[in-house]
């Protein structure tokens, strides 16, 4: 029998599949996986959790989640920030409504529990893993930012929003204030007046 390997890069569930050699991909343990993943964070917070606890609670071992994951931060990315789906994507024609959907989604993914006790973590591993901050980027990039960055050279076109603004900056914004009002106020606290607020300074910001 083969021994386990050290832990090498290897693609995550998203994009991954079981076209290399050996056994099949089981579909099963990545889900169980990740909600485990989900599970302990609430439980246990970012610096507790281990792949260790996470292999028990999915009922798997370490070597099967390092054949998915190449680190724990890039599991926990995954975990709290699934693939998006692209149905979530405003595609109104009223900028504003889309921008202030936007920093709806935002609230409420950042805001769940699994997320706030992951992304101080995320942020600090992000800063010395490229690789991870890569995957990032590109999950981002994949749809969200693609899509802003259409709806902005569109509203410019039209004399919407004043030239030489960047989608990259509204975009900026909008995880920004989001990141900061669910790390440090209660969630109750970030109702729909904080949205709208939010939103007219974006809106204020980026007119003519």
């Amino acid at each position: 029998m083969a021994t386990a390997a050290a832990p090498t890069p290897a693609p995550t569930p998203a994009s991954a599949s079981s076209t290399g050699t050996g056994r099949p991909r089981d579909p099963r343990i990545d889900g169980a996986v990740l909600q485990a993943t989900t599970e302990l964070l609430e439980e246990i917070g970012y610096l507790q959790l281990t792949i260790g606890a996470i292999a028990e609670r999915a009922g798997t071992n370490k070597p099967a989640i390092y054949r998915r994951w190449p680190t724990k931060a890039h599991l926990v990315h995954e975990a709290v920030f699934p693939p998006q789906d692209p149905d979530v994507i405003p595609v109104g024609d009223d900028l504003r409504s889309d921008i202030r959907t936007l920093v709806s989604i935002g609230v409420e993914l950042l805001g769940r529990p699994a997320a706030r006790a992951a992304l101080p973590g995320l942020l600090a591993e992000m800063t010395s893993d490229p690789t991870l901050h890569a995957d990032v980027l590109d999950r981002f990039a994949a749809a969200t930012w693609g899509w802003m960055q259409r709806r902005i050279e569109g509203a410019i076109e039209t004399g919407e929003v004043r030239a030489g603004v960047q989608s990259s900056t509204v975009l900026e914004l909008i995880a920004g204030s989001t990141f900061v009002a669910t790390a440090i106020r209660p969630l109750d606290q970030i109702g729909p007046a904080w949205v709208d607020d939010v939103t007219d300074l974006i809106m204020r910001g980026i007119a003519p």
